[in-house]
């Protein structure tokens, strides 16, 4: 979930120095309103698909569209190519959110919940103080392309731990 909540704060640091690179400055909106509409609007069909298909293989599948979408960002080479890519990220972001949520309410007991909702607003509260200054920082220091690229180790390191410690929920 970090993942999702660091990518809505981080990217618009960049984005001055993405419209420097790759121009389409009427265009600097879309980047945004691509992964904001695609996330929201597949929020409902990643709930329905994991109801049918399983929890697991679905939030999955969603951190694998949300790390192709992060590969493409970085490699975009026009401003059209990255309102796409962001468009793909946003998909998996669509499932990645809400899922966490859902995973915890199947996880935990009701007492434990709170606790652990808390730690998921803890984690929004953060993103939105470091997510700028993390944004600028790996802009100046490697480039702009490096803000969707540092999503792939964590997106990995994500997939492995769901694979390792989350049970497959078999339907009956």
């Amino acid at each position: 979930m970090s993942l999702g909540a660091l990518e809505a704060t981080v990217v618009g640091t960049a984005m001055p120095t993405v419209v420097a690179t790759l121009g389409g400055l009427a265009h600097y909106s879309w980047v945004f309103s691509a992964y904001l509409l695609t996330s929201t609007a597949s929020v409902p069909i990643w709930g329905r698909l994991s109801d049918l298909y399983g929890r697991r293989r679905m939030y999955i599948t969603g951190i694998v569209i949300f790390l192709v979408g992060s590969m493409m960002s970085g490699a975009s080479t026009s401003m059209t190519m990255l309102i796409v890519s962001r468009a793909i990220q946003g998909l998996g972001t669509g499932a990645v959110i809400p899922l966490s949520m859902t995973i915890v309410g199947e996880l935990y007991t009701l007492a434990e919940r709170a606790r652990t909702q808390a730690l998921f607003s803890g984690v929004w509260g953060l993103a939105s103080v470091a997510g700028p200054l993390v944004g600028g920082y790996i802009t100046d220091a490697l480039s702009w392309r490096w803000v969707f690229y540092l999503n792939l180790p964590f997106g990995l390191l994500a997939v492995t731990v769901i694979l390792l410690a989350y049970p497959a929920m078999r339907r009956t």
